[in-house]
């Protein structure tokens, strides 16, 4: 995670720990497997005095006993450029258990754990670029991500699985690559915070537009139908079907052309 990139500049130590070892969490819960530990590279510049790495210290903590698991080992190092940091989170799964994202099969439905879009309204209140009586919540989805650990233990329901860090068409279409099909989507299917859902309505922001933001880590999953009686809070938002690629359709069954699936790393 690099300042300027992966959180603004003047983001807090205590959001920036908090962020950064919960989105490497979600890429355990993307596989199914339980939280170990970690290592911690980072590279501080001059502006990360005592001060601040004494509130990052102190919130790591505090995050890693939340969620079970131990720092292990790491490197720190000084930079004449902005802060980075690097986290490599290590979890226990059983042999052969673990999803991926080429298992879908066509007819499984695509489940979604959670509304999307709130992290990307959040960093457009938090750049001034949209106003939200609901910024305190919109805000804290982007900094404080919810890593759904909850879904460990769903290994036998699941076809395949990833999570939402570049925005739910890129991320789903991922699984539909590995798995040579399409996945279809209803936007009538979806589910969107009351937050957000206010601001749709206002026409503040598109509901496509929040399926490219990223930032969620809500996870995306491939379920048979016959299995989908196991899973309860969560949202059927399509299906796989013959084909390839992400195909979003509005209400009425007719395609809505989307130009940016969502964050491109190299872009």
């Amino acid at each position: 995670m690099n300042e300027g990139v992966h959180f603004p500049f003047d983001a807090y130590p205590e959001q920036i720990a908090r962020k950064a070892l919960r989105v490497n969490l979600s890429d355990l819960a993307s596989m199914g497997a339980r939280p170990l530990c970690y290592q911690l590279g980072l590279a501080l510049p001059k502006s990360c005095n005592e001060e601040w790495v004494a509130s990052f210290s102190k919130t790591l903590d505090e995050e890693q006993k939340e969620f079970g698991l131990f720092l292990s080992g790491g490197d720190t190092t000084s930079t004449k450029a902005g802060l980075s940091i690097s986290i490599t989170v290590m979890g226990l799964v059983k042999k052969g258990q673990a999803w991926t994202r080429s298992g879908a099969k066509e007819g499984d439905l695509i489940v979604l754990t959670g509304a999307v879009g709130d992290a990307l309204l959040g960093l457009r209140v938090i750049q001034n670029e949209l106003f939200s009586d609901d910024s305190e919540f919109l805000c804290d989805r982007y900094y404080r991500p919810q890593p759904r650990l909850d879904f460990i233990g769903m290994q036998k329901y699941v076809n395949a699985c990833a999570d939402i860090s570049d925005g739910l068409l890129a991320d789903l279409n991922h699984i539909a690559n590995h798995s040579g099909l399409c996945a279809h989507l209803d936007m009538a299917n979806f589910t969107f915070s009351k937050a957000a859902q206010t601001l749709i309505d206002a026409e503040a922001v598109k509901p496509e537009d929040l399926l490219c933001g990223g930032d969620d880590y809500e996870l995306v999953m491939a379920v048979s139908p016959e299995n989908i009686a196991h899973f309860s809070g969560v949202q059927v938002i399509g299906h796989f079907k013959e084909g390839q690629g992400v195909e979003l359709h509005d209400g009425q069954g007719q395609k809505v052309n989307v130009k940016n699936m969502g964050w491109s790393h190299f872009s």
